[in-house]
């Protein structure tokens, strides 16, 4: 049993022994078969109305999964609003006992805000091509290292060289002490709670923008972090997102 003052050894633990499945037979398997539960009689169920028009549901409706960029670049501002309304501080909120929070676009357990960004760029207009550290308190990127990152990043994600062509791969990273401090071992899920709210707005904001997006959870984890710059264990990557412009309109 752990100790109950033992925040860390459980996440981590699991953290650590979940490195890609390399069950090819799986990966290669063309049936893709979808599964919905039904409960009671089809007699009970209560039609729901459709829902009307707006924006944002035709943003989200169009989401689609893009494994095939096109070679053209992008504004950086493009970028820059997308890191904004994903991470960014937006304001001051009053907290515990008086105490002022910054408030962020995603829900965060105890408002810790565990995550961080980083972004490997290529044809961005105004940025050099390379790998850069998102600091959300001041909306900036920090150069980390100059160079093909992008074109680079296939062989750590599996094989997924269809990245080549985009122009962003969105890399959100935790350092998990911020949550377990307070949480303990189910910190870890609210940490990666909040890497799928971030993931959702980098995906419904590029949509806005007409660009494709694709998730990933898929990479070997000790070497991405190391190319990072990372220890894997107090900071490490949970999530990445790959953004520009579709070769081809979805289907």
């Amino acid at each position: 049993m752990l100790r109950t003052d033992d925040a860390s050894t459980l996440p981590l633990l699991f953290h650590l022994n979940t490195e890609p499945w390399l069950n090819l037979g799986a990966y290669s398997d063309p049936v893709h078969e979808m599964h919905f539960k039904s409960v009671g009689s089809a007699d009970a169920r209560v039609p729901l109305v459709k829902p009307e028009e707006t924006p944002l549901r035709r943003v989200i409706r169009e989401r689609r999964s893009c494994r095939a960029f096109a070679d053209r670049s992008m504004p950086l501002a493009w970028l820059a609003g997308i890191l904004a309304d994903t991470y960014s501080v937006t304001g001051l909120t009053d907290g515990p006992e008086g105490r002022a929070m910054y408030t962020r676009p995603v829900p965060s357990a105890g408002a810790l805000y565990p995550l961080e960004i980083y972004v490997a760029t290529q044809s961005v207009e105004g940025l050099g091509d390379g790998l850069h550290h998102y600091h959300a308190l001041e909306h900036a990127l920090e150069p980390i290292k100059a160079g093909p990152i992008v074109s680079e990043l296939g062989d750590l994600l599996l094989g997924q060289y269809y990245l080549e062509t985009a122009n962003v791969v969105v890399i959100l990273t935790a350092v998990f002490q911020r949550t377990l401090k307070k949480y303990g071992p189910r910190g870890y899920r609210y940490v990666l709670y909040e890497a799928g709210h971030a993931a959702q707005n980098v995906c419904l904001l590029a949509g806005e923008l007409k660009l494709g997006t694709i998730c990933t959870g898929g990479f070997y984890d000790g070497r991405l972090n190391r190319y990072l710059g990372l220890d894997g264990t107090s900071e490490a990557v949970l999530y990445l997102v790959g953004l520009g412009h579709r070769l081809s309109e979805p289907e």
